[in-house]
């Protein structure tokens, strides 16, 4: 299966905004929670309908919906009906390998871009498309399955003082996109530390199973490069986007979000150059050992062709060869071999060739 890009065969040939979930199922039943906060108030719901969340929406507070799940797309229409959806926004919310993208319209801003997370007990990344919606008073959250990393916010938004409870939903976009993004420097920082330390197992020895490590992670890089790159355009066209849904307090936040998003980008390319230097590293010990055989092998080649021909003509059947009747003609037979040897090797020892 392509990593990098696929398109369910139930698409093709369909009308753009079609509604076709792309993906794998990662939860049974879809789930819709709905936290409800302003200075003074907060409320939290579970396990409503589309209609039930959207009747949560009012003047007075903020609404944060979160949508857990994405393979029933009735779901989505629903929700695309009652909160003005574009369909080809919903399209997008449901192909859960879109990439990142800004999506403004007049009366909300999409952003869809991908959360990862760490798992260091099993040693690896999880991936999941997020996408959110933020209209003048609420915010729509769809996410693949619940392993998230938004407990901060929830954290953040139970305590009554907290900045996020005294903005609207700009910054509740905000500050969901700076979680995933801290969590893009956290993945980023696991995988440049399994880096650096097989770049320090390089400096000592070398085996196979280090060029599939490093095949492994440059994969791995690869596919956060794919990840978080488009990202720093997305918050480019936050910041300039000139809706009247973006507070101009809000808009230094996103700039520091730009920041953390250019240096996460920064890093993987440090990682990337590292990674193909330890490639280079191992290929070029890998010669030079090959190298290293390869001398000794001529060497020895070379110190013996002369022993053979001598051995070849003192051992050739002639009727009339005056050293077979000498009595130490065996001796001085090996002696001329080891001294034949010897000297070849002093020679190649004083030109440095061992």
């Amino acid at each position: 299966m392509a990593r990098f890009i696929k398109k369910g065969k139930s698409k093709i040939g369909t009308a753009p905004g079609a509604l076709i979930f792309v993906g794998t199922q990662r939860i049974e039943n879809i789930v819709i929670e709905a936290v409800v906060y302003g200075i003074e108030s907060f409320t939290q719901y579970e396990k409503l309908t589309p209609q039930e969340a959207f009747n949560l929406v009012k003047d007075d507070a903020v609404v944060w919906i979160n949508v857990v799940g994405l393979h029933d797309t009735s779901v989505i229409a629903e929700f695309g009906t009652l909160f003005g959806l574009h369909p080809l926004l919903q399209e997008d919310i449901l192909s859960t390998d879109q990439r990142p993208k800004f999506i403004p319209e007049d009366q909300h801003l999409a952003f869809i871009l991908k959360m990862l997370k760490v798992h260091e007990e099993k040693k690896t990344v999880h991936t999941e498309q997020i996408s959110i919606v933020a209209g003048k008073n609420y915010l729509i959250s769809f996410q693949e399955d619940r392993d998230d990393v938004f407990d901060p916010i929830r954290q953040r938004i139970i305590q009554p003082t907290t900045k996020i409870r005294h903005r609207k939903s700009d910054y509740l976009a905000f500050a969901l996109m700076d979680a995933i993004v801290d969590n893009y420097i956290l993945a980023i920082e696991y995988l440049g530390n399994e880096i650096e330390n097989l770049e320090d197992e390089l400096s000592e020895t070398f085996s196979t199973l280090q060029l599939y490590r490093i095949n492994g992670l440059k994969k791995e890089i690869n596919n956060l490069r794919r990840i978080i790159r488009p990202v720093i355009e997305l918050a480019s066209q936050f910041i300039k986007s000139e809706s009247p849904l973006i507070s101009p307090n809000t808009i230094p936040f996103i700039k520091d979000l730009e920041d953390h998003i250019l240096q996460a980008s920064d890093a993987i390319e440090i990682y990337k150059e590292l990674l193909n230097d330890e490639l280079n590293t191992y290929h070029n010990s890998m010669s030079n050992r090959l190298n290293d055989v390869m001398r000794v092998l001529t060497v020895f080649s070379v110190v013996f062709i002369p022993l053979t021909f001598i051995a070849g003509v003192y051992g050739a059947n002639f009727q009339y060869m005056p050293e077979l009747g000498f009595k130490y003609s065996y001796p001085i037979f090996w002696g001329v071999l080891i001294l034949v040897a010897s000297g070849m090797i002093f020679y190649f020892y004083k030109k440095k060739w061992l």
